[in-house]
């Protein structure tokens, strides 16, 4: 019920943007190619096998892959009602315990894998960045240089911003707390299992590319063209951009954020992007709520959480 009040403000936020346009974006939607929005369902899907090793890869207890793969799709029902993150990883931290890992290294697992998780968004972004020929060094001749430079800044201002502010520098070290307490330990034994920690990092880049390419399906639905790349790079900044906003799940401010940048780096029409970003957000965010619950429900009953 919250997931379809959120949708349909979205919606009516985007039909509203439209109202001078002759782009249409709920309708866009509702008429999207169904081969391609299959396709976006599809990479929706792997993407939470994905997680599971992005998971499993940081834990070198014993977990068994079922098990961990419902924490990761509950974690889409959980994040609906828990500031972006913190519901997910309370989650996997509350399977671990239950599986008999000691605490400190249960939380610091997760942290871990968290902390792993965010660099490689960096450095996946970086590629892309390079992929499509953005030079920070170099004069900007673009509306996509300057969106892209535009949210960086953003990012910057509100790093100082938290820094600056006592009482926000609180909250942000208090969030900021579990991802470190603990990980680099953590990671350094993990390094004496290689394997393991390769799952990991492997799972971890799978998440981003199995949600760039569902983004990248559903411009295509929608009746759009672009390169991958600059539809990667619209999502992984502009997830990074929205997750900041504190609303279940980022609504609102990840899609802005990734409209923004999808206009900007791949020239579509403004409501044709946010047709497009509307359909990804359907997909990833309000399709698994009930498969979600219905996996919490699962894991509740056999007190695995």
């Amino acid at each position: 019920m919250v997931a379809g009040a959120l949708v349909f403000a979205l919606l009516l936020y985007f039909e509203f943007a439209a109202s001078k346009s002759r782009v249409d974006p709920v309708g866009a939607v509702l008429s999207a190619d169904p081969g391609w929005a299959l396709l976006g369902v599809l990479a929706m899907v792997a993407s939470y096998p994905a997680a599971t090793l992005g998971f499993l890869g940081f834990v070198p207890e014993r977990i068994g892959f079922a098990r961990a793969g419902l924490a990761q799709l509950a974690g889409s029902f959980v994040k609906l009602v828990a500031p972006s993150g913190l519901g997910g990883m309370a989650l996997n931290t509350r399977l671990l315990l239950r599986a008999g890992v000691a605490p400190g290294p249960a939380a610091s697992s997760v942290g871990a894998g968290q902390l792993i998780g965010l660099l490689l968004h960096l450095l996946q972004l970086a590629f892309f960045l390079w992929l499509t020929g953005f030079h920070p060094d170099q004069e900007s001749d673009g509306d996509g240089e300057l969106a892209v430079l535009g949210g960086a800044g953003v990012l910057l201002t509100v790093v100082l911003v938290l820094l600056a502010v006592p009482h926000w520098r609180r909250w942000a070290l208090g969030r900021l707390r579990p991802l470190t307490e603990g990980s680099l330990t953590r990671l350094r034994d993990l390094a004496r299992h290689p394997r393991h920690l390769a799952v990991g990092v492997l799972g971890q880049l799978l998440v981003s590319m199995t949600l760039a390419a569902c983004l990248y399906s559903c411009v295509r639905a929608t009746g759009g063209d672009a390169r991958f790349a600059t539809v990667a790079v619209a999502f992984l900044l502009g997830n990074a951009l929205g997750s900041t906003a504190p609303t279940p799940a980022g609504v609102g401010g990840v899609e802005f954020a990734t409209a923004t940048l999808l206009t900007a780096t791949s020239g579509l029409d403004g409501t044709r992007a946010a047709a497009a970003v509307v359909l990804f957000r359907l997909i990833t965010v309000v399709l698994p709520v009930l498969p979600g619950w219905a996996a919490l429900g699962i894991l509740q009953r056999r007190q695995a959480v």
